[in-house]
């Protein structure tokens, strides 16, 4: 699916290389956990929490429980309702700073280079005061790791249910109405959720079981 992915949206596979060989080495002089480390630790559930427009309302009828994952911005909804998940699955374009502060508490972080986060992750990488994994969407070398997924939602599910999780429930996932960014046309953004939708079923299609999708 990347190839196509790239093809449809015209991005550099080269600057996505380069955007993961400088996070690798930004997190070279860290202890990064090990992925059996990752499966040891990761629960049979988790809860996903997307940046989509429902998730405000969601969160304060039911507040999420057990193991909390965080797709970027979704961290600073979460923090605006007292609560700070057990991760983040991110690519820096949301509110970076809750996200360094979950981080320094204890929050788990997956973050994410591609062709067009360089200066971002220049810029917060070496903030993260705990545990960090870093991501890619190439081949993945130099500590990285490629475990799938596209938009961090997705990518948040495709890194869970590689680490063993068989049960995701879905929150503030709104694939046919995204939060919009002044950034981001909404139409690219709507394309974007589809590549998400589809890369969601083939998880579902290899035995995970994922609610609200």
């Amino acid at each position: 699916m990347y190839h196509e992915i790239c093809r449809e949206f015209a991005y550099d596979e080269a600057a996505d290389a380069r955007s993961a060989e400088i996070l690798s080495s930004i997190l070279s002089s860290r202890r990064v956990p090990a992925v059996q480390e990752l499966m040891s630790e990761c629960p049979a559930k988790v809860t996903i929490c997307g940046d989509g427009p429902s998730l405000p309302e969601a969160i304060s009828s039911d507040p999420p429980r057990g193991y909390v994952v965080a797709a970027d911005g979704a961290t600073t909804t979460l923090a605006a309702s007292g609560l700070r998940p057990d991760a983040i699955v991110t690519d820096l374009d949301g509110d970076v700073e809750h996200q360094v502060t979950a981080n320094s508490m204890g929050t788990l972080v997956f973050v994410h280079g591609h062709g067009d986060n360089l200066d971002a992750i220049r810029a917060v990488v070496p903030r993260f005061e705990g545990r960090v994994v870093g991501t890619c969407q190439g081949p993945p070398s130099g500590g990285l790791v490629n475990m799938g997924g596209f938009t961090d939602g997705d990518r948040a599910a495709c890194i869970f249910s590689g680490l063993g999780a068989r049960k995701i429930t879905l929150v503030g996932f709104d694939f046919e109405r995204p939060s919009l960014k002044a950034s981001r046309p909404s139409d690219v953004k709507r394309r974007k959720l589809a590549w998400a939708k589809r890369i969601l079923e083939t998880l579902v299609e290899q035995g995970v079981r994922i609610d609200g999708l």
